[in-house]
């Protein structure tokens, strides 16, 4: 039997859906795409309330998906940023 290395599973491609509290400081930071660039992640919008006026902060429901590490580098840098992650959920993705 061969067990599966760290590595291999910190590679494994996962979808993870979770809701972010954007504070109105980074009203016009581009906070979503940095995260799909930077991290190489497929970010798709599931819901989002936004302030027009920028005066509070914003929420997102996110659904993400890639590479296992490439999320949890992704929601440390938010958590860095003082960006709130609510609502974790993880499951695993075969891409079918």
């Amino acid at each position: 039997m061969t067990l599966l290395s760290n590595s291999n599973q910190q590679d494994r491609f996962i979808q993870r859906r979770i809701t972010i509290q954007i504070p109105a400081e980074y009203h016009q930071a581009p906070i979503l795409s940095q995260l799909a660039t930077f991290y190489h992640l497929k970010i798709n919008i599931l819901g989002a309330m936004l302030d027009q006026t920028g005066d509070q902060s914003g929420w997102f429901d996110l659904e993400i998906q890639g590479e296992s590490q490439q999320i949890e580098n992704a929601l440390l840098s938010l958590r860095e940023n003082n960006i709130i992650i609510w609502g974790d959920s993880t499951q695993e993705y075969d891409g079918w």
